[in-house]
């Protein structure tokens, strides 16, 4: 979500990213598109890439293993809590003053504190806060959720976040949850900030290979988008190092935990103007101003910004689950549901919370007792349980 460090009633995250068109990457540019992907519009794939890969069979009978939760119920909290946000919704969307280039100095609440443990490193040039339960900072560490927060790619962390990461790290055991605090745009759009963020993935991905952790992505909103993103962007190359003569297979993560995701950056999704009129919260001006900032130079169909765009079969052929949260008052559910229907059609492993009459990350809410929110985050609790 997308929140201003003066006025966060919760967290907003909107953005839209694309393929970098100079360079060596555009010498090599890719000539067929995304293999499985039924979409209304063209399938382009702008990732150089994927020249090396051998399109998906096209018609592939693939058993179903996206298990879907649908709720419908809204309560009478959540349901001022929308009539207010319509109401303000223009002071949520205010600019900011743009972040400095580079990853962000954070600074927890002191209320964090009191519930979790709480201790910064610094891993090639990217603050990470490792957020655990106070009683267990000397226990060893068996699974670690590596948590994107969202706010447009334009603002840092809000108290929203902390206290989700830190609900998650006290719920579940041995876990630590770590959050990222990456850099941000328009300083650091997505053509500066990836690859940042990309090399920080492989260096943590191979510290938890040789300590034995187990990996969870997750992120809500353009945090999502990044931790997708890494994802798909880590798989794609692992693809075609296996083709060549490298052996090694880098550790994946077992599974990844999406919060209304921004997917796909182009913002050209129809249903996007249809559900306008339900979301209180984001309008298209805005998202589509949020993904140009977070893009830069870079083409907005590229997976690296939009990995609705990516090879979605390697999750499943690497064995990474996609799960993830969507509420129907939200204009980024529908592209949301279309990644999910690519992951159903490719085989993908996952499970997926649908609530109607929800808005944009309402988990968030939880921190304000909203009954929905609360129910989300137990949701959640539950499936990473299983991870």
């Amino acid at each position: 979500m997308y929140s201003s460090p003066q006025t966060s009633l919760f967290p907003v995250c909107e953005t839209t990213m694309a393929a970098d068109t100079t360079g060596e990457r555009a010498a090599i540019l890719p000539t067929h598109g995304v293999s499985g992907c039924t979409m209304d519009t063209p399938t382009i794939t702008a990732h150089p890439f994927f020249q090396f890969i051998d399109p998906a069979p096209e018609a592939v009978n693939h058993e179903p293993r996206i298990q879907v939760t649908r709720r419908s119920d809204r309560s009478n909290r959540t349901a001022v809590l929308q009539f207010v946000t319509r109401r303000f919704r223009k002071q949520f969307q205010k600019s900011q003053e743009p972040y400095p280039g580079g990853s962000p100095t954070l600074t927890p609440k002191k209320s964090i504190r009191k519930k979790c443990s709480v201790s910064e490193r610094t891993v090639d040039d990217i603050n990470i806060y490792d957020v655990c339960r106070i009683a267990e900072t000397k226990k060893p560490c068996k699974k670690r959720i590596y948590y994107f927060c969202g706010g447009g790619w334009q603002n840092p962390p809000a108290s929203q976040h902390w206290l989700l990461c830190a609900k998650l790290a006290r719920k579940l055991d041995s876990t630590t949850v770590s959050i990222i605090s990456a850099p941000l745009a328009p300083n650091t759009p997505a053509p500066k900030a990836f690859p940042l963020l990309y090399t920080l993935y492989r260096t943590l991905m191979q510290s938890a290979q040789d300590e034995g952790v187990e990996v969870i992505l997750a992120g809500d909103s353009s945090g999502g988008n990044i931790a997708l993103s890494l994802a798909v962007e880590a798989l794609l190359r692992d693809e075609v190092a296996a083709s060549g003569d490298d052996a090694h297979t880098p550790k994946q993560p077992s599974a990844l935990m999406l919060i209304s995701p921004s997917v796909d950056l182009t913002r050209s999704n129809p249903d996007i103007e249809n559900v306008q009129a339900l979301d209180p919260l984001l309008t298209p001006d805005f998202i589509r101003a949020t993904a140009q900032t977070w893009t830069g130079e870079w083409n907005e169909k590229d997976s690296r910004v939009s990995p609705l765009f990516g090879n979605i079969l390697l999750f499943k052929k690497y064995g990474v689950k996609v799960h993830g949260v969507t509420g129907s008052y939200d204009i980024l559910t529908p592209d949301a549901l279309r990644f999910r229907k690519k992951l159903e059609q490719e085989g993908v492993e996952g499970s997926w919370l649908e609530w109607d009459k929800q808005i944009h990350c309402f988990p968030l809410t939880f921190s304000y007792h909203f009954p929905e929110g609360k129910e989300a985050v137990r949701w959640m609790v539950e499936v990473l349980k299983g991870e």
